[in-house]
């Protein structure tokens, strides 16, 4: 892929390719959400080998939180395996060296019987996640274009490793927390329970009562916790050692201290007037078991805690006692998870703006056979206005009808680019109560000069008064001009027969709107659902992402997309969206 050719032609097509792999990279993200990295170094791997026609592509990671490092290699289709993925690590190892900052940008070398040349990219900033090496036999290898997607691949399957390793910690502290709550549910349960037979039967057996402090002592001290006991006063008068891991606090340290010690100075005057108002009233603000506040340790950083706070009474005082756990890696990686999702979520939406945009450059014509319409009007009426003016016979009723046809064309032009720029920004969902008829009727007129120079012949049936749809307008368009415009290609071939196309609209039998786009072209010769995989086409130079989004879209309105044979020619593309309340007028 040669962009400084000479030939401009070759150079556009050239640049297209490059443009369509990078889509393709860019959506690879989509495919790996909830994936698992190996399962992610493969789809990479796949999608490389085929759009750069590499010799061999090879990917290592490192190894993370226990697990072993991953080491995958994939060799064109005409050249047969020379070597296992260990093998080849151990050739790449010895000429790259271990660090990453120190690899060459290109090497030559030999690899089986034959020489290659190999990119080397690292996976993360400094290459902590591992290395991607693509080999390609041509003398040429890597090309400029070449080298830019080996390079967004690496970042977006660096994003994708790093998400997959995150959510990975996530279940994992996930599964420790659980853990961990069921261990201390027990055994303060388990505490609860010797501390209520300490009370019952303390004026019965003093052994007994010197039992159940012993077992309360080996709780608190081996507990992982910071266990904290004060009295009514606020004072502290019992800390366990898991204090001093926590908090920084040797527990001899803060005995007898306020417990608002082990807060931020900006909480101690709440906490302060909470307490003396409990006291006096019984009341709480606050639910006391699980609670996620503030707490600072002994070097003044402050951190996450989660506190649950017991009460007993004995010999008419108070003694409350807390287990205070540190949740701040916890809510870090949580953190972390939400900006990864976010992250995704904005790659999504610019995969359907570009989707949208490809849409309208195969639609170019019939945009400026609806922009050309008002404006030849206008030129038609000024023009008569003119020759009137000339004549000396412009009669002032004359010149209002001129006039008022040419604010109405303008308006009429106006309003087409409105659509058309709507179409294409990139913005979030907003979804409102929306006639579907009417969405139709707009794709229908936006492709009507691609309609007309394909001979295709339309037929709408729509179900009047049906309720109205909770959508975002431009969403739903581009999944019917999706539709539509896959059905006049699908009818280019059809010679012998009309080229028909039906849309219909009705409540199906859920009380779902139901829409239907069919064709009487050239059908299906082969499993029907794989034209919903991403970059699955069957168009010489289509991305294959169209109807994949299309199904994204229409499942994030809570609804199905789905496709049948047309007997006995054609295919049937359809819809289900929910109805809400109140019905297109």
């Amino acid at each position: 892929m040669d962009v400084h050719a000479r030939d401009p032609a070759d150079r556009i097509k050239q640049l297209q390719h490059c443009i369509n792999d990078l889509i393709s990279v860019l959506a690879l993200p989509a495919m790996w959400s909830g994936g698992e990295p190996s399962r992610i170094v493969q789809t990479l791997l796949d999608a490389l080998l085929r759009m750069l026609q590499l010799d061999l592509v090879y990917v290592r990671l490192k190894e993370t939180g226990g697990q072993t490092p991953i080491e995958i290699v994939r060799f064109a289709q005409s050249q047969q395996d020379i070597a296992q993925p260990h093998e080849i690590g151990e050739i790449l190892e010895g000429w790259l060296g271990a660090n990453p900052q120190e690899w060459p940008l290109l090497m030559r070398n030999t690899l089986g019987d034959r020489d290659i040349s190999i990119v080397p990219l690292g996976l993360g900033l400094q290459g902590e996640i591992g290395v991607i090496v693509a080999g390609s036999g041509r003398s040429d290898f890597p090309q400029q274009t070449e080298r830019l997607i080996l390079s967004v691949a690496a970042n977006q399957a660096s994003i994708g490793l790093q998400e997959a390793r995150l959510r990975s910690e996530q279940k994992r502290v996930a599964s420790e927390l659980d853990q961990r709550v069921a261990q201390r549910t027990t055994e303060l349960a388990v505490a609860n329970e010797e501390l209520r037979k300490e009370i019952a039967n303390r004026k019965h057996a003093e052994d007994d009562l010197r039992s159940s402090e012993e077992k309360h002592r080996v709780i608190v001290e081996t507990a992982n916790d910071a266990v904290v006991s004060m009295d009514e006063t606020g004072a502290i008068l019992i800390a366990n050692p898991a204090t001093r891991r926590i908090f920084g606090y040797d527990p001899i340290e803060i005995i007898g201290k306020p417990l608002t010690m082990l807060m931020p100075e900006m909480m101690r005057k709440l906490h302060e007037n909470g307490f003396k108002r409990y006291l006096a009233t019984g009341k709480r603000h606050l639910n006391w078991q699980g609670i996620e506040l503030t707490a600072q340790r002994k070097d003044g950083q402050e951190f996450a805690v989660e506190v649950s706070f017991g009460e007993l009474t004995s010999d008419g005082h108070k003694l409350f006692t807390g287990f205070i756990r540190d949740i701040s890696e916890r809510k870090r990686a949580e953190d972390q998870l939400r900006a990864s999702e976010r992250n995704l979520q904005m790659t999504q939406a610019e995969l359907a703006r570009v989707s949208r945009l490809t849409a309208m450059g195969e639609l170019t014509a019939s945009i400026a056979h609806e922009v050309n319409q008002p404006l030849t009007a206008v030129i038609n009426n000024g023009s008569a206005c003119l020759r009137l003016l000339a004549n000396r016979n412009l009669e002032p009723e004359v010149l209002r009808r001129a006039l008022e046809g040419i604010v109405a064309d303008g308006t009429r032009a106006s309003a087409v680019l409105a659509r058309i720029r709507a179409f294409i920004k990139k913005e979030p969902a907003d979804k409102n109560p929306l006639d579907i008829n009417e969405v139709i009727q707009e794709m229908l007129v936006l492709a009507g000069h691609e309609l007309y120079e394909s001979q295709v012949v339309v037929d709408q049936q729509l179900t009047t008064d049906l309720p109205f749809v909770l959508a975002d307008r431009v969403q739903l368009q581009q999944v019917l001009l999706n539709l539509i415009m896959n059905a006049i290609e699908a009818l280019a071939s059809v010679i012998n027969r009309p080229r028909l196309l039906l849309v219909q609209s009705r409540i199906n039998e859920s009380r779902d709107v139901l829409v239907e786009v069919s064709d009487s072209g050239t059908g299906f010769d082969l499993e029907i659902d794989r034209v919903f995989n991403p970059f699955f086409t069957t168009k010489a130079k289509g991305m294959g992402m169209g109807l994949s989004i299309s199904r994204s879209l229409v499942e994030s309105h809570g609804g199905q997309l789905w496709a049948t044979p047309n007997s006995p020619h054609g295919a049937v593309f359809s819809f289900t969206l929910p109805a809400i309340e109140g019905t297109a007028s």
